[in-house]
């Protein structure tokens, strides 16, 4: 497909053509594609720009989730009791990333090595 889309632009096959056409590597920032060549990149990469945002929406919606059972429930504790839980865990486990991300920040200070 390669060569049928550089025969019919008249150009030759080229690392350059190839290269355009590999949506790793990203114009202007050969840092980036160095970065996202190793999968301890990737994954530093999605640690940062998705893990933890999507982390915070999960808590956020989950707080919600457990204030509303609480309040549609308040005439039986159990319901009461199920809200308080999910409210706990959400929070245990947001602290749980956060405690994680910070230990890894300081082991990359005492060390002198890139982890995130």
């Amino acid at each position: 497909m390669i060569t049928l889309i550089a025969q019919t632009a008249g150009e030759e096959v080229t690392k350059e053509v190839i290269d355009s056409l590999n949506p790793l590597i990203q114009k202007g920032s050969p840092a980036l594609a160095e970065e996202l060549s190793t999968p301890g990149g990737i994954i530093s990469r999605f640690l940062g720009d998705y893990a933890f945002p999507i982390a915070g929406l999960i808590l956020f919606v989950m707080l919600i989730w457990g204030g509303i059972e609480m309040m549609a429930g308040s005439a039986t504790s159990k319901s009461v009791d199920a809200g308080k839980q999910r409210i706990t865990t959400a929070i245990m486990g947001f602290l749980l990333l956060f405690a994680s991300f910070w230990i890894a920040r300081v082991l990359e200070m005492m060390f002198g090595i890139k982890i995130l």
